[in-house]
């Protein structure tokens, strides 16, 4: 126990201010933490702060981190136009802090407003390139290379993959021109380029990045080792191995990430993963497995409060009551998602549900109700935003119906076609 108290020179510097910063950090903080709950906990709030601010000073991620929500409350009511504007005008608004709120809150909303997206992290580029001399200027162009990263993975989102592109050759552009070295915002980076290469149907390139990604994770380097950022890529990557057709493999490096990914950090991490390991699980005949899941993702997706999130859950349902031979619950709910993605206008989506119902009937025989698919599904197709190759598809879909020769295989290779179109262009 003596070993954690200060000695009496320690305290005679600490009263009379002549302490080194050095002595501090080595001396007074393990022993304020060692002894006191409190500071225990300021202190994990001051390490999340820190991962959310991303700056390595703690008077600028404790200063700006708390002002920045509240700049942000100010600032969003207002029309995009003048939001820009002031950005770029107004001083107080060019922070790091807020330029990272604007990055975070720009991955949120790729979820449910792809669009939304786009304008935060634009807003986030223009705050990036107006930080003045007071931030170092490595870590400027630290930060200029996130926030075009970010871009790019909006932009990604929305479809438009060659301005995503672009978007990423600047990141790397003002990467070079940093001296900081640090490992941790490449790693960032490279764990979001690896979803457009994904989208570009680059997948071995996509998956060698992921690798360097979750190899700075998990390395010995503490400045950057971090479990939950490697859990994320780990799901990345096994979306990318199920569009490599390996599936199993896939749900292996679920189970990986599982134990990895933080709920109380990123929830909707932890929903996507296990929302992802119930429809691989379906996929490949694990129907059982995939049912006893399904309540804590419903539990999560409720909790979460986005009702996309709920309309996905709903189709997972329904593979899975089809994969346990349930044929009227699984038709029941095919038939709702099918309805839901219409009224929302995602075309594709509604498309691929489409083509589960297809496959339900052809496994059934029942002809009538697979000739009245394809009469219902091209008029509605036809009147949506649906590019020419996808309605290629459902028209040959569509034929195969009506002369009663779609099969399970045809039907699922259909599927797989417009799986690629909607990863290709997103709706």
């Amino acid at each position: 126990m003596e070993e954690r108290h200060l000695s009496l020179i320690t305290w005679a510097k600490l009263i009379t201010g002549r302490i080194g910063v050095e002595e501090i950090q080595q001396l007074v903080v393990p022993h304020l933490l060692g002894v006191c709950a409190g500071c225990r906990e300021i202190h994990q709030e001051l390490q999340r702060l820190k991962r959310e601010v991303g700056h390595w000073d703690e008077m600028v991620v404790v200063l700006e981190g708390l002002d920045a929500p509240e700049i942000w409350r100010r600032l969003q009511p207002l029309p995009y136009d003048q939001q820009l504007r002031q950005v770029e005008e107004d001083g107080g608004l060019q922070t790091w802090a807020l330029c990272r709120l604007l990055l975070r809150k720009s991955l949120e909303a790729t979820f449910h407003r792809p669009d939304l997206a786009v304008q935060l992290a634009f807003l986030a580029v223009k705050i990036a390139v107006h930080l003045g001399e007071a931030y170092h200027r490595d870590w400027v162009m630290d930060l200029r290379a996130l926030a075009f990263a970010y871009l790019g993975n909006a932009r990604r989102v929305v479809g438009e993959l060659q301005s995503a592109a672009d978007a990423f050759h600047e990141a790397h552009s003002h990467l070079r021109r940093s001296g900081s070295g640090n490992p941790r915002v490449e790693a960032e980076i490279l764990d979001l380029e690896a979803s457009l290469l994904r989208e570009e149907r680059r997948l071995d390139a996509a998956l060698e990045l992921l690798e360097r990604v979750i190899a700075a994770y998990t390395g010995e380097d503490p400045e950057i080792r971090d479990l939950h950022l490697a859990g994320r890529a780990l799901v990345n990557k096994a979306t990318t191995l199920e569009q490599m057709g390996d599936v199993e493999q896939a749900i292996a490096v679920l189970r990986e990430a599982a134990p990895l990914v933080a709920e109380e950090r990123d929830p909707r991490l932890a929903l996507c993963l296990r929302q992802n390991l119930v429809c691989f699980l379906s996929a490949t005949g694990k129907s059982e497995e995939a049912a006893t899941l399904l309540p804590e993702v419903k539990e999560l997706a409720l909790r979460l409060g986005n009702d996309l999130d709920l309309v996905r859950l709903r189709w997972a349902e329904a593979r899975v009551a089809f994969g346990s031979g349930e044929r009227g619950p699984a038709e029941q709910a095919f038939q709702e998602v099918q309805r839901e993605f219409l009224e929302r206008d995602m075309g594709y989506d509604a498309a691929l549900v489409s083509l589960d119902l297809a496959i339900l009937y052809a496994q059934e025989g029942c002809i009538p109700e697979l000739k009245q698919l394809a009469l219902d599904i091209l008029p509605v197709f036809s009147s949506r935003e649906v590019h020419r190759e996808a309605m290629a598809a459902l028209l040959l879909f569509q034929h195969a119906c009506e002369e009663e020769r779609l099969t399970v295989e045809l039907a699922r290779h259909l599927a797989a076609f417009l799986q690629r179109e909607r990863k290709a262009r997103a709706d």
